[in-house]
């Protein structure tokens, strides 16, 4: 059998779903006749009757019935193959891949991304969640468009930078580590006798500096939630975004100790965010609007505030 038309598989089903050839015309805006001769063209071409008439109904038969979700299937994929090549006809990218670093709050990002993909219902999206080099590491090897860096705060010159927002940080301990217990305010030297826990930079981009280690004594974990464990099980103490501790913090799961903060280094100063990419290598459409609109994003978000 030879390949079928797509206007005849459309004709077919208007005809189902409208309920007469005259109708399917009207929904079509063709002629009567126009349909009528594509439905006969298949019929002839598969060999059996689609529609049967039943008084002044069009019905189909046993064949047409089971031949209907296969039509409907194939004409969606048609229509969805032209959307997607017409989208990438305006340079749209195919697959958009981004990182962001683990302190940036999931629920912001997520309402970002929701509105993408009613934006972009063709591009695939790869989100990488990393931290200190690893982030801007993913774009450095094309791996992502761009990143939201900010543990490591800076960018070669091969980076345009523009800022994003502030992160809020606390000291906290598990309600178990003898931190907890004091009430007097903790001071620097009180906390270098105690496990600082840190998460460890996957590259080589921070050898030879330190953000926010005050301790003497550091434990190493490979990433934000493993720390937030060790922090809830007393195995030290550690800076964390307020806003992934607030529940604990409520449920007194974590305390944040007093400090004397200005016996302190200035480690918990709020984390600086910012977008960076390549000069060489800038983001198609679906990145600059996503940029664009993760910036707004938290822009309104420092006004509601």
């Amino acid at each position: 059998m030879k390949d079928v038309s797509l206007e005849r598989l459309r004709a077919f089903v208007a005809v189902a779903e409208q309920g007469g050839f005259s109708a399917a015309g009207r929904f079509l805006g063709k002629a009567q006749s126009a349909v009528s001769e594509a439905v006969i063209a298949t019929e002839s071409q598969l060999g059996y009757a689609l529609f049967r008439k039943n008084g002044r109904r069009t019905e189909l038969t046993e064949h047409g019935r089971a031949l209907l979700p296969d039509a409907k299937a194939a004409l969606d994929a048609a229509d969805a193959f032209r959307a997607k090549a017409a989208n990438f006809q305006g340079h749209v990218e195919a697959e958009l891949a981004f990182a962001v670093d683990v302190m940036l709050p999931t629920s912001r990002l997520t309402a970002v991304i929701d509105r993408f993909r009613r934006e972009f219902p063709h591009t695939a999206l790869s989100v990488y969640s990393e931290s200190l080099g690893s982030t801007l590491q993913t774009v450095w090897d094309n791996q992502a468009s761009f990143a939201v860096i900010g543990t490591l705060p800076d960018a070669p010159s091969e980076f345009v930078t523009t800022p994003l927002c502030d992160i809020p940080m606390c000291l906290v301990v598990g309600s178990s580590h003898p931190l907890s217990m004091e009430r007097e305010p903790i001071t620097h030297s009180a906390l270098t006798q105690h496990n600082q826990l840190i998460i460890s930079d996957k590259t080589s981009r921070s050898t030879g500096r330190s953000f926010g280690v005050f301790s003497e004594k550091v434990w190493r974990v490979a990433d934000l939630g493993s720390k937030l464990e060790f922090l809830r099980s007393g195995l030290g103490w550690g800076l964390m975004p307020v806003h992934l501790v607030e529940e604990d913090l409520k449920t007194g799961r974590l305390q944040r100790p007093r400090t004397e903060v200005e016996n302190l280094p200035d480690g918990w100063k709020p984390i600086p965010l910012s977008v960076a990419f390549k000069r060489s290598r800038p983001p198609g459409p679906g990145g600059r609007w996503m940029i664009e609109n993760l910036i707004s994003e938290w822009a309104l978000s420092v006004a509601g505030d």
